[in-house]
């Protein structure tokens, strides 16, 4: 006969995918005739406006536009002017363990922006982006967590516990902030806006019941042209405080947030050139794990009867670490004659992983250009490539997710250059994966049960190497309690080198 488990079911949200891939887009565009001829480029910055993301039966759909933001010297001129493209893009990610029950976070970056001019009139822009996939699939594990004892079968039961992490139903929200973005006192009326940079973060994150309350602020460089026809920047920190379901998650569970810009939309400048009106559009991103304690029955013997056992193993995971590091960055950019810095932007490309002895190293590529002001009053633009490099002890074995992105730039003359400073964090989750052997099947042979006549009622003999009791009473068909009782042990209790007595059923 088959015996019965009691089975213990838990209900989680698998990463099925979790993958960083970069692609290429790019539009030849005509300068408009309102525009005058093109001399040089000075300087190109793109934002992926990431507006759609959505799970289909085949994977996950992504789409958005790229707005780039062009400054060229025109002929006869040395002021800049401002050209705009918009470039969309829609790439599908195939999962064949996707579909439309599946939780999807996605995240796109600009990583290069550059433009090439082909004739005066004519310019060929290409950009690489860096998308970013994570699958999450609801799965529910059926673990056998004992069998259905019945006591005249003299059944014998050994259980094992795990602690393992759950990760739970990821949550997301999208939201939008409206503000006025006013000039600081002592700033020069703007007569035009040339480029925009967005950034959103958060600092703060809680669990209050069966919510998530969050807070950061969405950051915001403006680059203007003032009423003497000088560029300058600007920046704005716009405040946020928002809640969003935690997927189930109780106070205890550990989380991670991430916020980014999906879009926005500027209004005119006010009239006295002072200050102009922003919709910004967001979604805060939150992945939960649980640590759950887990009950399973990895062996089985009976007194009386025979038994023939099926096992079959299965996954859990341990969350290892989930951290947030930051890296400060700050280095030199070699230019000649730099009276003033204008604006300055960085792009990060796609994060490598090695092992250096107990250290896992992460390095990302960075690329870095500053807008500047020389001393005969041209503008001119300053690129540079680096590496930004963490380190953190990691075990050997495991899965890294890892997210990661750029705050608080800031570029500065110096003597013969310019110096680049700013902090790049990364929020790290490593798990580790591991197996453990349980009971599928258990099938009793009533029909013939165990024939102890003729055997030795005690046996007395010495542990072997590696024997516990649970070995030593299976083998001689009698239990890990009645040995203890017999030799005045308790079940937790290692055992020595000394000579036990076994007591048999006859």
């Amino acid at each position: 006969m088959k015996l019965e488990f009691t089975r213990t079911e838990h209900s989680h949200f698998g990463l099925v995918q979790d993958t960083v891939c970069s692609r290429e887009e790019t539009l030849e565009m005509i300068v408009p005739d309102a525009c005058p001829d093109m001399v040089q480029v000075t300087d190109t910055y793109g934002y992926c406006c990431l507006t759609r993301r959505e799970m289909t039966d085949s994977g996950a759909l992504l789409a958005g536009t790229v707005r780039v933001t062009v400054l060229y010297l025109p002929e006869g001129s040395e002021e800049l002017r401002r050209l705009e493209a918009e470039l969309p893009f829609q790439h599908l990610s195939e999962c064949s363990q996707g579909d439309s029950s599946c939780r999807l976070l996605a995240k796109a970056a600009v990583v290069t922006a550059e433009t090439r001019m082909m004739n005066p009139r004519k310019v060929l822009i290409r950009v690489d982006l860096r998308e970013s996939v994570q699958i999450y699939r609801p799965e529910v594990l059926s673990v056998g967590s004992g069998l259905k004892d019945e006591e005249s079968l003299g059944l014998q039961q050994r259980v094992e516990h795990y602690q393992t992490a759950f990760s739970l139903e990821p949550g997301e929200k999208t939201f939008s902030l409206e503000e006025t973005l006013t000039l600081p006192v002592g700033k020069n009326p703007v007569t035009e806006l040339l480029r925009l940079q967005p950034s959103a973060y958060c600092n703060e994150a809680r669990l209050i019941g069966s919510k998530l309350v969050f807070k950061g602020g969405v950051s915001i460089r403006l680059l203007c042209r003032n009423e003497e026809g000088e560029l300058s920047s600007a920046d704005f920190d716009l405040p946020l405080s928002q809640m969003m379901e935690a997927g189930g998650a109780g106070e205890g569970a550990i989380f991670q947030t991430l916020i980014q810009v999906l879009d926005w939309q500027l209004g005119p400048l006010s009239g006295d050139g002072r200050a102009v009106s922003i919709t910004v559009e967001l979604a805060a991103q939150a992945v939960f794990y649980e640590s759950v304690p887990v009950a399973l029955i990895t062996d089985a013997y009976s007194i009386s009867y025979p038994l023939t056992l099926q096992r079959e193993p299965l996954r859990f995971q341990r969350l290892a670490d989930c951290t947030v590091l930051r890296q400060p960055i700050r280095t030199f950019l070699e230019a000649e004659g730099v009276r003033s810095v204008c604006d300055c932007h960085v792009e990060l490309g796609i994060l490598q992983s090695a092992r250096e002895g107990e250290q896992t190293v992460l390095t990302v590529p960075a690329e870095a250009t500053v807008l500047y002001l020389d001393e005969q009053g041209g503008y001119r633009s300053q690129h540079m490539t680096f590496s930004v490099t963490v380190q953190r002890p990691l075990p050997s074995d495991g899965k890294l997710t890892c997210s990661y992105g750029i705050t608080q730039l800031e570029a500065l003359p110096a003597a013969a250059g310019i110096e680049l400073r700013g902090m790049v964090e990364f929020q790290l989750r490593f798990r580790q994966i591991f197996e453990a052997v349980g009971l599928n099947e258990v099938e009793l042979d009533q029909e013939h049960p165990l024939e102890h006549m003729g055997q030795p009622s005690v046996v007395l003999r010495r542990p072997a190497k590696g024997e516990d009791l649970w070995s030593i009473a299976k083998r001689y068909s009698t239990t890990s309690q009645e040995i203890c009782s017999a030799n005045g042990l308790n079940e937790d209790q290692p055992l020595g080198n000394q000579m036990l007595l076994i007591p048999r059923k006859r």
